[in-house]
């Protein structure tokens, strides 16, 4: 049973667990310090995790010179920040959604800085000001274009919130390089603290903040607000139990609300990754380590296993295998990455996937030689403009946008149970070989990158190219294989607010009879999970379901009426979306995908 522990934050805010709504924007991170590293170099692990339509676009945004007085606008209403007059290049993991996102894209630097965070909402911070609307996005994006190092990163951060005021409610930032791993925690306002990971340490958190107690008076590794321990003192959230006294000073219990440090979704996945670690289930979040010394050295392979890790502890009853946001690799998982930082930070490199990491390929990228053609459908500016002011057709499915091949295959094992069972021997085939490559490329690259900078990197960008590809190709293969069967949609286009039904067709064909439809076990609608921990159960349930000869070829089809608003509940309009029908025929599981428009 979970351990509810009752504080004077409880009781302040009259906060229970029934009653708060949980945003699942999330995503998890694992940070290793160099020395826990089997490498010997600093190791991130980061699942991106998110709702609604998500676009995952990569770039590479070279250094630039700027003109005097250019201002930077971001979200509407944020500060207008002025730009420097040259900024660094760096590559860009673009989280792109209609309705711009402030706190999901990745970023990693010429200067070898990396920024990447998770969501640590639901705070006592919710009603702290800012100047000018305060800044949010602006913060990842200038550490990529001005951070020399990781502890450069720190202090920029530092200084942003403190001429602006930062706009979300909690936010834990990572910053790491060659030398160090930095964790920097946000509060709306601008209150921080900032922890350096130790060499011999690592870090495991998801979406409450994991520092806790940490030594306020280590100088060197600790940075924090002035009035950090005091304001938590007169918003009665901390009592020290010997007045002067702030060494059982604790960060998360202070200031993060019990409702969030409490909520499943977040503990469970911790749960699953320090089991895994430790072989030890803690139970009590408020007892979660801040860091930890492991007990073997991680090598990359490591961190990729415990990111895509499931938990084993809960039941997946409404068919889909990611039920919940409580998995390290789940549901809305858009983008995953291990990012391995090396003392020459332009061989630093990422193994990645397109999606949910224990249904995707994942394949190595120099991320300084910047990403394969195919990996975006925009170029750097487009993408920048897009982030808060995008078009509904930036959204729109396409077979051309290879991000729609990844989506697909994922959501299509999700269902089929089957095939996602088969899938970790063919993952692991496929990582063993791209290992090989890589590390034979690795070899050549670090011989010429001292004759011709040039050269290594046009062979760094050709192998780029190649490994995307051959996991494009690989997930194209598995996709044709599972994706079987045909419906149609009785609809060029459909409105969210139409309350009637649409037909939906399911093709009976040579080896496949739909007339062994299951219809309590049939669902249709969007793939993309929206912001509910039970997305999964609110899927469109057909309304009828009849037999009949749809196409003339001497065979019963399936064809359902399914209400129009629930299908339609998680789209956005003005977009061409895939929408899914999900079933079970003769005891076996059946997804199939066709394409409507959603009207405006």
């Amino acid at each position: 049973m979970m351990i509810r522990k009752e504080t004077a934050l409880s009781v302040l805010l009259g906060i229970s667990l029934a009653t708060v709504s949980l945003n699942s924007n999330a995503c998890f991170t694992v940070i290793v310090g160099k020395n826990a590293s089997a490498t010997g170099e600093i190791l991130v692990g980061h699942n991106e995790d998110n709702d609604g339509r998500i676009m995952s676009n990569q770039y590479y945004v070279p250094p630039a010179k700027h003109k005097a007085g250019e201002k930077l606008v971001y979200e509407a209403g944020a500060a207008k920040i002025p730009q420097v007059a040259l900024t660094h290049g760096f590559w860009w993991q673009q989280t792109l959604h209609p309705s711009g996102y402030s706190f999901s894209d990745g970023f990693y630097n010429d200067k070898g800085v990396l920024i990447t965070s998770n969501n640590c909402n639901l705070t006592i911070e919710k009603d702290e000001k800012t100047k000018d609307g305060g800044i949010g996005y602006g913060i990842r994006r200038l550490v990529a274009e001005r951070a020399n190092s990781a502890r450069d990163g720190v202090n920029l951060i530092i200084d942003l919130v403190g001429k602006y005021g930062y706009r979300h409610q909690g936010r834990t930032y990572t910053i790491a390089d060659k030398n160090e791993a930095w964790q920097v925690a946000l509060l709306k306002g601008g209150r921080y603290l900032a922890r350096k990971v130790g060499d011999n340490e690592m870090t495991v958190m998801s979406n409450a903040f994991s520092l806790g107690k940490v030594d306020l008076n280590d100088k060197a590794n600790v940075l924090y607000s002035p009035d950090l321990v005091q304001h938590a003192i007169d918003k009665g959230t901390y009592k020290p139990s010997k007045a002067g006294d702030y060494s059982d000073f604790n960060f998360r219990e202070a200031y993060q609300l019990p409702a969030r440090i409490e909520a499943d979704r977040n503990t469970v996945r911790v749960q699953t990754a320090l089991k895994h670690l430790t072989g030890e289930k803690i139970d009590n979040p408020h007892e979660f380590t801040t860091s930890l010394v492991p007990k073997d050295k991680l090598t990359p392979a490591d961190v990729r296993e415990i990111i895509r890790l499931t938990n084993p502890w809960d039941d997946r009853p409404t068919g889909w295998y990611h039920e919940y946001f409580k998995d390290p690799s789940n549901g809305g998982t858009f983008d995953s990455a291990v990012y391995v930082l090396t003392a020459d930070p332009r061989l630093s490199y990422t193994w990645r996937t397109s999606g949910r990491p224990d249904s995707q390929f994942s394949y190595p990228q120099f991320m300084m030689a910047g990403p394969a053609a195919a990996q975006s459908y925009m170029t750097p500016e487009e993408g920048t403009e897009a982030q808060f002011r995008s078009k509904p057709e930036q959204f729109d499915y396409t077979p051309d946008r290879t991000v729609f091949t990844f989506i697909n295959h994922q959501n299509i094992l999700d269902w089929n149970q089957k095939a996602l069972k088969d899938f970790p021997k063919k993952q692991e085939v496929f990582e063993k070989q791209m290992a090989k490559d890589f590390d034979d490329q690795m070899d050549k690259v670090r011989q010429v990158l001292p004759v011709s900078e040039s050269k290594a990197l046009a062979m760094m960008k050709e192998f780029n190219t190649d490994s995307f590809n051959r996991a494009l190709g690989a997930t194209a293969a598995e996709l044709d294989r599972n994706n079987k069967y045909t419906i149609a949609i009785g609809a060029k286009e459909l409105s969210k607010a139409d309350k009637g039904t649409v037909k939906v067709t399911l093709f009976s064909g040579k080896d496949f009879d739909a007339t062994g439809l299951n219809k309590d076990k049939t669902y249709f609608g969007d793939g993309y999970p929206d912001d509910n921990i039970h997305y999964n159960q609110k899927r469109a349930v057909p309304a009828k379901v009849e037999y009949v000869d749809v196409n003339g070829d001497g065979l019963k089809d399936a064809v359902m009426e399914f209400p129009i608003e629930g299908a339609t509940a998680q789209t956005f309009p003005g977009v061409n979306t895939q929408l899914y029908l999900w079933t079970v025929v003769d005891g076996d599981p059946v997804v199939a995908y066709d394409t409507v428009k959603i009207k405006k």
